[in-house]
């Protein structure tokens, strides 16, 4: 029995240091390519590309992360009949694993996007009510560095032209490949 209590304060000296839970934070920055914009009334528009700046907020504890974050793109669709940049903007929730490997797993649910840009007109246009999903990739053999590459995918429900609410809305798809660095406090 006295051998038993030596074992566990033993054991609990020693897992319980690599048990403890960080804070994680996180900015990001990246760039997005081949982002496509559809409307539901048919109007299609391909091959968007820009910079994008974020970050995450979160908690991690053996691998497990999780936390929120944030993402404001700039997309330069001006090839595609929008006199402006679009200006995307996501808050979302993620959850991910970091692997003893070098690579790291996440996926998040965006539950606010907005957007806004100029039509082909010069009319505001606005984006909003958005939400949608994101999932990624990330090498984490770099010190300090990890390379990203992101899938995101959403929808907006409300699309106003001007002053005119319009009864479609749109959905969006982008890759990103970005860099973050990780810091643990």
């Amino acid at each position: 029995m006295k051998h038993l209590h030596s074992l566990l304060a033993f054991v609990i000296l020693i897992f319980g240091q690599a048990a403890r839970a960080d804070l994680l934070v996180e900015p990001v920055i990246g760039y997005n390519f081949n982002t496509k914009v559809d409307f539901e009334g048919g109007e299609n528009y391909s091959g968007g590309m820009g910079p994008a700046f974020g970050g995450r907020l979160g908690y991690q504890n053996l691998g497990l992360q999780l936390g929120v974050d944030y993402l404001s793109s700039v997309i330069d669709m001006d090839d595609n009949d929008f006199d402006d940049d679009v200006n995307l903007t996501e808050v979302g929730g993620f959850v991910g694993f970091k692997f003893p490997i070098l690579l790291r797993a996440y996926a998040g649910y965006i539950f606010s996007a907005t957007g806004d840009s100029k039509s082909a007109n010069g009319d505001k246009m606005e984006l909003s009510k958005g939400s949608g999903y994101k999932a990624g990739l990330g090498f984490t053999g770099l010190p300090f560095l990890n390379i990203n590459v992101e899938y995101r995918s959403g929808t907006f429900d409300e699309v106003k032209v001007g002053t005119v609410e319009l009864d479609e809305g749109a959905t969006y798809q982008s890759i990103m490949l970005g860099l973050s660095l990780p810091i643990s406090l």
